[in-house]
């Protein structure tokens, strides 16, 4: 496309944004033709030669205005699918061998006989997460689109199903969530139904200070002591999982994974959680998010005492006792003093000391959450705002975090480590 024809598309996308109101029903549904292919959808976000649209299922589409030959609209309405058109979709895109079972916020699809199970895992999860944070001051808005989850029957099928959205995983992977295309996507395992954690308690915390000791992320939640059994005992058993780090730019790479073994229904929760954060404002589609921030969120409430315990006073009932366990054998090996500014300046810790960084993640997380529970949910609205995620530099972060809770962040980070010290008396 010449410029000229560029700046046509540019001014008519600007016309369809600058037509938008804060209501999603007032937007219009557009149509960007790319050579023989069309994409419909509204457009959320528009850069210097580049737009994101959103379709109406909810993936997110990065479009080049230079390969842009025909703009045009479609509707003055933009409207998401129906759940009955979804469930539509995925009967068809998955076939005789799934079905689909739906929530008020969910559409799942799985083998025949687990649908169900599985979504109402799903609706649990954005009722304590919305609970959660509503009675402390955040409103949330029900999601725009349905979330869709998808549970392949086994390995094979997830493997081809990434290949297909050219996600890059490994063998170790069990699920994951990727915001450009707005699905968690996991796999259930016949044959590997027994528990991991099917050994004696002496056994487990053997193996558990093995794995922390090596800083090996891999091994931590495979190993570590089962401290609320009933919380824990899930009929689809345990299996191999790995968490996905986001990256919302990243066309052809889904994420950099931390290859976490952990019970299907924690990986479940976790990967919800990055799906809720991404859908509910918490974090931002189309922007650079800080791992800090997306996973630390996550693993909060990957625990099954976030769940039990949202209201108890017993803080300990709501800690994740891997990464607790984490943090405290990296305060114990030397966690450097000051530490805070270097792990929010960037995510460097995360490739560098991977499961110190995942630790160092919970750890604040959980403590803004438990202590400064109004100012961390004001603190990721502002970061979620297009506006920041797209010029997060090291410096910029500093000052949102200082912003939010203070600017003395070594007195912040000795009030982080007092926290959880009396916590252990």
């Amino acid at each position: 496309m010449n410029t000229k024809n560029i700046l046509v598309v540019a001014a008519a996308i600007s016309a369809a944004l600058a037509s938008s109101s804060s209501a999603v029903a007032a937007q219009p549904l557009v149509e960007l033709r790319l050579g023989d292919n069309a994409v419909e959808g509204r457009i959320v976000e528009r850069g210097h030669g580049w737009c994101a649209l959103y379709d109406r299922e909810g993936r997110m589409h990065t479009i080049d205005l230079d390969k842009v030959t025909r703009f045009k609209k479609i509707s003055s309405t933009f409207t998401p699918y129906s759940f009955q058109t979804l469930r539509t979709n995925l009967l068809n895109e998955f076939g005789s061998d799934s079905e689909v079972a739906t929530t008020r916020h969910y559409v799942v699809s799985a083998p025949r006989g687990r649908a169900k199970s599985y979504c109402d895992v799903f609706e649990k999860t954005w009722r304590r997460f919305h609970m959660y944070f509503a009675i402390r001051g955040f409103k949330m808005n029900d999601p725009e689109f349905p979330m869709i989850a998808i549970v392949l029957k086994d390995r094979k099928s997830f493997l081809e199903y990434a290949k297909k959205e050219n996600a890059k995983v490994d063998s170790s992977i069990l699920g994951y969530y990727w915001s450009t295309h707005n699905r968690v996507i996991m796999f259930e395992d016949q044959k590997s139904q027994a528990s991991v954690f099917d050994q004696r308690a002496d056994t487990e915390e053997r193996l558990l200070a093995s794995a922390v000791l090596d800083n090996d992320p891999l091994r931590i939640f495979a190993n570590r002591s089962r401290l609320e059994d009933d919380a824990w005992d899930w009929a689809f058993g345990s299996q191999d999982s790995g968490h996905i780090l986001d990256h919302p730019h990243g066309s052809d790479e889904v994420a950099t994974r931390a290859g976490i073994n952990s019970d299907l229904r924690e990986t479940m929760i976790h990967e919800a959680t990055h799906q809720l954060g991404y859908n509910l404002g918490l974090h931002n589609r189309t922007g650079r998010n800080p791992k800090s921030v997306v996973e630390g969120l996550a693993t909060v409430f990957e625990t099954p005492g976030m769940e039990k315990y949202a209201m108890d006073r017993d803080v300990k009932k709501r800690m994740n006792p891997g990464w607790h366990y984490g943090f405290k054998k990296f305060i114990k090996e030397g966690r450097p003093e000051g530490f805070l500014e270097t792990f929010i300046r960037d995510d460097k810790s995360f490739s560098t000391q991977m499961g110190n960084a995942y630790a160092q993640a919970w750890a604040l997380s959980f403590w803004l959450i438990e202590t400064r529970p109004r100012e961390y949910a004001k603190f990721l609205q502002k970061m979620a705002s297009p506006e920041v995620t797209r010029q997060l530099t090291p410096e910029s972060r500093v000052k949102l975090f200082t912003e939010a809770f203070g600017d003395n962040l070594i007195l912040l980070d000795a009030e982080m480590l007092r926290y959880f010290a009396r916590i252990e008396d």
